[in-house]
């Protein structure tokens, strides 16, 4: 069947402000903290923004599930284990990968705007969603930011984003590739620097049956462009503008279908949703 003929799944829209406290709340009855919670609310929630449906959160019933089997710990906590003025290695501990993540971009940034360019790597960690709302993090602040991870689909398993600051009130673009669509030295780079750098082995790992249960490793670049040249001449040069999405936005547009299994999540939890 010809992809360009399939009907596009139906969309409701929710109150954003309510799918964020569902969210962060189902989580904390699985024994995440309120802090670690609203970091994967944020990340889900962000990925729908940018209609990325398969990595907003209508990936969270299979996280859960995932939570219950004891595949990821909702109480892990991000321990740094080597670091230095521009780098540092992180142990994910087995929790969720949006937590773990946006803690190692955080550092990124951190550091590359004292030192110019700073590398986080992240082992021992989950799935993250979509790592372009993680290299965002770092074209908000003015920087670059790239992130590689040995997790892409199924039958290859590295993917990559990288996105660059836009002028200011500008949307930063977010470029993003994964498993197939990469070409072999690429897949091969991110494999590099992600697993590679982090101890893991290079060789194709048993997955497990939910791609929610594997482990992932990440690296984290974020890079100062005033450390350079300037923040400004780089835009001028370089910058393009990304797709216009509104952060303050009150609502979300989710897949029909994830809409209702929150709904059925709610009533389970005697929570009150509007939609």
């Amino acid at each position: 069947m010809d992809s360009s003929h399939i009907e596009p799944a139906p969309l409701t829209a929710v109150d954003r402000t309510t799918l964020q406290q569902l969210v962060v709340k189902l989580l904390q009855r699985k024994g995440m903290f309120v802090a670690e919670a609203e970091i994967v609310a944020e990340r889900m929630i962000e990925a729908d923004l940018y209609q990325r449906f398969a990595e907003g959160v209508g990936s969270l019933f299979e996280f859960l599930e995932t939570m219950d089997l004891g595949d990821i710990d909702p109480r892990a906590r991000v321990i740094t284990v080597k670091e230095t003025a521009a780098t540092a290695l992180l142990d994910g501990s087995t929790g969720m990968g949006h937590v773990a993540t946006t803690h190692a971009m955080r550092m990124a940034i951190e550091k590359a705007t004292d030192v110019g360019m700073a590398t986080i790597v992240v082992k021992n960690s989950r799935p993250g969603g979509d790592l372009g709302g993680i290299a965002l993090l770092a074209a908000k602040q003015g920087l670059i930011g790239m992130v590689t991870s040995s997790a892409g689909d199924l039958e290859n398993g590295y993917s990559l984003a990288w996105s660059i600051p836009a002028t200011d009130g500008a949307f930063p673009v977010i470029h993003r590739q994964a498993g197939s669509g990469l070409d072999p030295a690429l897949t091969a780079l991110c494999g590099l620097l992600s697993a590679g750098l982090a101890g893991a082995d290079p060789h194709p790992r048993k997955r497990k049956a939910s791609r929610t249960a594997n482990t992932v490793e990440y690296s984290l670049l974020a890079i100062h462009p005033d450390k350079f040249g300037t923040r400004e001449a780089l835009i001028a040069k370089w910058g393009v503008t990304g797709p216009a999405i509104d952060a303050a936005t009150t609502t979300v547009s989710l897949q029909s279908v994830d809409a209702e299994q929150l709904s059925a999540l709610a009533a389970k939890i005697k929570f009150a949703v509007n939609w």
